[in-house]
């Protein structure tokens, strides 16, 4: 997932949509980008970044490095590298 934060987009507002859309009936979810998803799928994805968001704000508050946090998101998530990587700074910003 990519947060557009030039837009004024936010991981905690994007899990209030998901949360939202959780809570309509239907049985498959196509989004703007990639592929389509089942709403237990879309349960899955919503929990795994919000334990990613979790783990942002717990490193927060150990005053872990951008890098650091990095290599966790990684290699607990594999999240975080490629064109995620970008995230991770607004995310440390937002995420406090």
């Amino acid at each position: 997932m990519i947060v557009n934060y030039g837009d004024g987009g936010s991981w905690s507002d994007w899990s209030k949509s998901i949360d939202e859309v959780l809570k309509m009936d239907f049985d498959v979810v196509i989004p703007g980008h990639g592929p389509s998803v089942t709403k237990a799928q879309l349960r899955d994805i919503r929990a795994k970044f919000g334990a990613i968001q979790e783990r942002v704000r717990t490193m927060n508050r150990e005053k872990k490095t951008q890098d650091e946090i990095t290599q966790t998101l990684v290699k607990e998530f594999n999240w975080g590298a490629g064109p995620s990587a970008g995230q991770i700074p607004g995310m440390m910003l937002e995420l406090r």
